[in-house]
């Protein structure tokens, strides 16, 4: 059992002083890393019953959303900060969740007796923290990882981190000088700035300096703070990494992110040289990968030595997962009956084309299911269905025709086109009489307007009306006691209606204007995967 520091005794880190931005990392969730290592030939922990270790847990938003939503599995989760956790405790209680326990700890102070735990996650730490801390990380990981049980470990890459340096020494230099920590961040973001507007015809010095003032633009204050202002960012190369995990016989399985692993873009030449690599040499090409790609950030997946899996995707490996899709047709009057080639967009207007009349009838109906997913065996009943195949098929033809599914499934979840998981969340897209958000995004927006999805991602409502909303779906409101209780928020100035000046419509207006867009927000909660049954 984790032990507990008091938190009065507890030393004030830079992470009390100024808090990391709370975050879903959809990548490190154990569906994402059961799903992956089990199409490479592994049989990791169902994810409804695992146990989960995250070192590094922040205030826990990441991992008690997890526990929120996989009820039978537990959680542990150690943070150096005290602020944090005590933050996340509050909520936890708040939550009534027992499944969950955030501990104020040393890293270098974890007992040995912690336990066993099928998924450990250390997101954002490893390259942020003291080569000691680094050690005991993998030495945890080598101890308590399950038999088949999945490390998670992000950190800074080179080559690619080799510039980002050379930058944030400048800024380090400069925001040294001072003491506040905006301080820090505006001086730092300004010397950046400075030089690389500083010459009258830029050169190849200048467009490295706007690439990164482009980067760091991206972040908040905070996260900058701690990314790039920090006393530590120690990144390295992926040979190096796992020359560290075999010393604690941990051995390579993949990147939580799969597309990260394409060679896809490269010369024909370049390509051939690394596929000669993926066999015998998979670490090599993983290294050779990073030259070409000038990679600066991992996120890779751990395993223990000796575990035998395959250094492909196993398509039939996929019929015992649930597929979803943002799939949809790329012209109207689709014949998924025709034996040519038809295009679908995906998430951010990728493209993917199939003549595979089965295939076309499964991407048109996870479209239509889309956030929800569906199992493969039942995804391709349908699609078969749909097309008018055999429904008795034999033995030869049904293997066929899953394989065919399959394979192509898993090419689309290799390039983010689609997505395998290996559980579906308790979430509905269909708006009931009395509709429900689930309970913890209607407590985290009470305090902002970031809430955690069911399908673990973050939602951003900045909508004052909107957020009134959510915090009344607590399924007791039918729609009529929605639209007065929004009403009365409005007329009594609590929140505005979206496009719409305060004070310019007449008070017996509002219900109206109110039941016309109620619906619309319902459905797009639901398409977010906030609502419930």
């Amino acid at each position: 059992m984790l032990s507990r520091l008091a938190m009065s005794d507890a030393a004030q880190t830079e992470y009390d002083a100024v808090v990391y931005p709370t975050g879903l990392y959809p990548q490190t969730h154990p569906d994402r890393l059961a799903t992956n290592a089990t199409l490479f030939g592994l049989d990791p922990a169902p994810v409804e019953k695992c146990r989960v270790l995250e070192i590094g847990c922040g205030d826990g938003t990441n991992l008690l959303t997890m526990a929120f939503s996989l009820p039978e599995s537990r959680f542990f989760g150690i943070d150096l900060a005290a602020e944090p956790i005590r933050r996340g405790n509050q909520l936890i209680e708040k939550l009534g969740l027992t499944n969950v326990t955030l501990r104020q700890l040393d890293v270098l102070q974890t007992p040995d007796d912690l336990g066993v735990f099928d998924y450990i996650i250390a997101h954002g730490v490893y390259s942020w923290v003291p080569a000691e801390v680094r050690e005991k990380i993998m030495a945890i990981c080598s101890r308590h990882l399950s038999e088949q049980g999945l490390a998670y470990i992000s950190y800074n890459a080179y080559p690619g981190n080799h510039l980002r340096d050379l930058v944030r020494r400048m800024m380090r230099f400069h925001s040294d000088k001072f003491e506040a920590p905006a301080d820090k961040v505006r001086q730092a973001r300004a010397l950046v700035k400075f030089a690389a507007e500083a010459k009258a015809k830029p050169g190849l010095w200048q467009s490295i300096l706007k690439q990164q003032l482009e980067r760091i633009a991206q972040y908040t204050e905070e996260a900058f703070y701690h990314d790039d202002l920090s006393g530590i960012n120690q990144p390295f190369y992926f040979i190096d990494f796992m020359d560290h995990a075999a010393r604690h016989n941990l051995q390579y399985l993949a990147e939580a992110n799969l597309p990260e692993m394409l060679d896809d873009g490269f010369e024909e030449s370049a390509t051939a040289a690394l596929r000669q690599l993926a066999d015998g040499a998979y670490l090599a090409r993983e290294q050779y990968l990073d030259f070409l790609k000038g990679r600066s950030f991992r996120q890779t997946l751990l395993c223990r030595d000796g575990l035998k899996f395959t250094r492909s995707l196993l398509p039939e490996r996929a019929v015992n997962l649930f597929v979803a899709g943002e799939t949809r047709p790329a012209t109207t009057g689709l014949d998924i009956l025709s034996s040519e080639p038809a295009d679908f967009h995906g998430p951010k207007d990728a493209v993917i084309a199939t003549s595979n009349p089965v295939a076309k009838a499964a991407l048109v109906h996870l479209g239509t299911i889309f956030p929800l997913s569906i199992r493969f065996e039942d995804l391709l009943d349908l699609a078969r269905r749909r097309v008018g195949s055999n429904s008795n098929p034999d033995d030869t033809q049904a293997d066929r025709a899953r394989m065919e599914l399959a394979e192509f499934l898993v090419r689309a979840h290799a390039i983010d086109f689609l997505e395998l998981h290996s559980f579906q969340p308790a979430f509905v897209t269909q708006i009931s009489d009395r509709p429900a958000a689930h309970r913890l995004a209607r407590l985290q927006i009470q305090n902002g307007p970031k809430i955690s999805t069911l399908r673990h991602r973050t939602m951003r409502l900045d909508d004052p009306l909107g957020r009134h909303l959510l915090g009344l779906l607590d399924g007791t409101r039918d729609m009529a006691a929605l639209v007065a209780a929004l009403a009365d928020a409005v007329n009594s100035g609590a929140a505005t209606i979206p496009g719409i000046e305060a004070g310019k419509i007449k008070p017996g207006d509002v219900p109206k204007i109110l039941l016309e867009q109620l619906k619309p927000n319902l459905q797009s909660l639901a398409n977010s995967a906030v609502l419930v049954a």
